[in-house]
């Protein structure tokens, strides 16, 4: 019991034994689910791997933005209260680009009836959403469309060209969710959408 247990934690928290909250939404306790396919897309160039990476980073771009408030006070007499600002918002954006992009993975995890998607970063994980396929209604490589959606959803890498569109209905609202799954995932994605699209005609 105890393996299967650890072999559930890598897994995802959809199927996980010990994370039943989202599981119980919508399945009842009875009912078997059937993993069909799990996969998480990780950035191509990961320069931080690990909270600590992340935080010695920002650490190393605050010292780096005052060093050159300082310098540019010295040598230009330009004025902290102008230079500050701006080195800070620099500090910001390149903290959530870092954040976004080079430390952030995506769980996608497919069973027999839903889409469950998660966000992964080190030891923590978030469940962005998950998604009954019957409620998918098109899926379909990017485009800009998804613009004139209720809500929006990206739980994507980039490059743009490689994600796939995921347009659905969640809480009632028309969605677009991009993914960054692999061509197989997609596959598999579609074929079990057909699936249960003819099963409730």
């Amino acid at each position: 019991m105890q393996r299967i247990r650890m072999l559930s934690l890598k897994c995802s928290s959809l199927i996980d034994v010990l994370k039943f909250a989202t599981y119980n939404i919508h399945m009842d306790e009875n009912t078997v689910v059937n993993l069909v396919a799990i996969e998480t897309a990780t950035p191509k160039w990961r320069i931080a791997r690990s909270a600590g990476a992340v935080y010695i980073m920002l650490i190393a771009l605050m010292i780096a933005c005052i060093s050159i408030g300082n310098l540019l006070y010295e040598s230009f007499q330009i004025s902290r209260h102008i230079t500050q600002p701006i080195l800070y918002a620099l500090i910001a954006i390149s903290g959530v680009y870092l954040y976004r992009k080079h430390y952030i993975c995506y769980r996608y995890t497919l069973t027999d009836e839903l889409l469950a998607i998660e966000e992964v970063g080190g030891k923590a994980e978030k469940t962005i959403a998950v998604i009954e396929l019957v409620d998918i209604r098109a899926i379909s490589a990017y485009e800009s469309r998804m613009k004139t959606s209720d809500r929006i959803i990206r739980a994507s890498l980039p490059p743009r060209s490689a994600q796939t569109l995921v347009e659905a209905s969640l809480d009632g609202k028309n969605i677009s969710l991009t993914i960054s799954a692999s061509e197989e995932f997609v596959n598999k994605l579609t074929a079990q959408w057909n699936d249960c699209a003819e099963s409730i005609q």
